[in-house]
């Protein structure tokens, strides 16, 4: 058989396969379909006639499946049956073009492509489901954007320092985003402190040791290099596995005399520095710069999020609660030996540390502060010294006020964050519906050209079914475009204006909707004690998926097994 005939083949094969499904009554007009087959001149004109014939006897398959018995509606048999339908009504086309002209001009608009592509991110986690529930015993990275690997191949081409410590910041493979950050520093060792944003983000790096020491020679009085080193040997004990006893208890404990001796060296070296610098501000400015000379449209690689707590170890606040408590204690130890001035010293420490933590302090230290200072005042109280006992008093008081304000601004900034979260998920649920509108519009207009054999309007009858969802389709398609262009656009307004003035207003906010906007839609939905998060989302639309195919294969099976046999043959 030569190539060519293949397509009258599978347009014999797939009528057959339609008739072995189809209802008793639609028989005879489906053999008629079959019978002329044969005499349709062409092969692609012959698969395009079986192509309408297969969807006819389908859409009633279903029917007759759906409305079994008396309830079943009755169909009309004979040449009666398939009937061209009604001409097309000229006010529904009308109405129908204009919806899907004023939809694509929104596209033309940039803020709705990048609505657009907003709107898509939450199907990133539906669709790489081995990036989302992970597999044991291996680790594997997400997959770096096209524009993300653009913009590094064009900063190593115009040998730009600061475009590569931009993509190493964000790139999701540690590996890489060593080699960047290595190329960027040696090509303007300014950006030496872009190390400490790469090292708190991984433990194991395989230049940790010079990448701590440049770290420490840059800026000599940050206490980030000593928290990367504590987080460092965290990794390396926990990762091990034969902790000894003693080390275990001292590490749920938090007791001093049982720890590693190199991370209390690098713990009391960060409670003595005089400052806590991420370097936040530094990265926002080296953003802001890097999208104006590479254009860069993705919001997901513009704004990075700018919380307190972004910049540091993920274990520095289980270190810094651990190592203030046990100086309390040795502070304690100490004044009940008679070394007053050693545990002032002691209790001294912990308050200037926790001061200069500054919002990282109050969550992650929580009236530690405030315990340091009334040990103080009751050590100044007993050695007759009212004058420094009501000064210690008085700042115990002032730490308890200012905790208190600090979690009243902690509450209202979650509370700001519902309007973000409102706004993320009407994105995705418009980018939801625009889709699935898009498709059914795109398959009832492909019906109508297949079944009507040709693509001038003249020839084109849909029936009242087709145009009712056609226009329904459109509709959707055009209110969906609307409300996603509606809900983007103030966080679009927020990221141009930090391009523009690098007015930093908002971008928290901003943050936020992004994070929320790649969640899939139907995840954070809650009802008690049940609660459903990215990753039962994803497990419940794929079961879904393979539950509603399942039902199919069933349906279909038994509507083959027990639909009446026909008289005549269907060959």
């Amino acid at each position: 058989m030569t190539p060519l005939s293949y397509p009258r083949r599978l347009a014999s094969q797939l009528l057959r396969a339609a008739l072995s499904i189809a209802p008793h009554d639609t028989l005879d007009w489906g053999n008629g379909m079959l019978s002329e087959l044969n005499h349709v001149e062409g092969n692609w004109s012959a698969l395009l006639w079986a192509f309408g014939g297969a969807g006819v006897l389908a859409k009633h398959a279903v029917l007759s499946a759906i409305f079994t018995g008396s309830t079943r509606p009755i169909l009309p048999s004979g040449g009666d049956l398939f009937e061209k339908e009604t001409p097309m009504r000229k006010t529904v086309l009308t109405a129908i073009g204009a919806c899907v002209v004023a939809s694509l001009l929104f596209f033309a608009a940039p803020v709705f492509r990048q609505a657009f592509h907003v709107s898509l991110a939450q199907w990133h986690d539906v669709l790489h489901v081995g990036r989302t529930f992970g597999t044991f015993g291996t680790f594997g990275y997400e997959d770096s954007s096209p524009e993300l690997e653009r913009l590094a191949k064009k900063a190593e081409q115009n040998r730009d320092a600061e475009g590569l410590a931009f993509v190493a910041a964000r790139h999701p493979n540690p590996d890489e985003s060593v080699r960047l950050v290595e190329e960027a520093v040696q090509l303007d060792p300014s950006l030496t402190w872009v190390y400490a944003v790469i090292a708190a983000q991984s433990c194991s790096l395989p230049h940790f040791d010079r990448w701590v020491s440049e770290l420490k020679k840059y800026d000599s009085q940050n206490a980030l290099p000593y928290f990367i080193v504590a987080e460092k040997i965290d990794c390396d004990e926990v990762g091990h596995k034969t902790i000894r006893p003693a080390l275990l208890k001292g590490i749920m404990s938090g007791r001093e005399e049982h720890e590693n001796p190199a991370w209390q060296t690098a713990m009391a070296a960060a409670f003595q520095s005089h400052k806590l610098d991420t370097y936040l501000d530094r990265l926002k400015e080296l953003d802001r710069k890097a999208l104006i000379r590479y254009h860069v449209d993705d919001p997901f690689q513009a704004v990075s999020d700018d919380s307190w707590w972004r910049g540091l170890p993920s274990y520095s606040a289980w270190d810094s609660s651990r190592y203030a408590q046990s100086v309390l204690e040795s502070g304690e130890a100490l004044e009940a030996r008679g070394d007053r001035d050693g545990a002032v010293e002691k209790y001294m420490s912990v308050a200037r540390f926790t001061k200069m933590m500054g919002p990282a302090g109050v969550f992650w230290l929580p009236r530690v502060d405030q315990e340091a200072y009334k040990r103080l005042a009751s050590l100044f109280e007993r050695g007759a010294n009212k004058e420094q006992a009501e000064f210690y008093a008085a700042l115990a008081d002032q730490a308890d006020q200012a905790q208190k304000a600090e979690l009243d601004s902690m509450r209202s900034w979650s509370r700001g964050g519902e309007v973000a979260h409102w706004n993320a998920f009407l994105v995705r649920l418009s980018g939801l519906v625009l889709l699935f509108c898009a498709a059914l519009l795109v398959f009832c207009i492909s019906g109508v050209l297949v079944r009507g054999r040709s693509f001038k309007l003249a020839s084109l009858h849909p029936g009242r079914l087709t145009l009712a969802l056609g226009l329904g389709a459109a509709l959707g398609v055009l209110l969906s475009s609307a409300v996603l262009f509606v809900s983007y656009w103030p966080y679009s307004e927020l990221l141009q204006r930090f391009q523009r003035t690098g007015d930093e207003a908002g971008l928290s906010d901003l943050a936020r909707f992004l994070g929320d906007a790649q969640l899939p839609l139907g995840s954070q939905l809650s009802a008690g004690s049940w609660y459903v998060g990215s990753q039962k989302a994803v497990f419940y639309f794929w079961f879904s998926v393979v539950a509603l195919c399942v039902l199919a294969f069933l349906l279909v099976l038994w509507r083959f097994r027990h639909r009446p046999r026909a008289a005549a043959a269907t060959t």
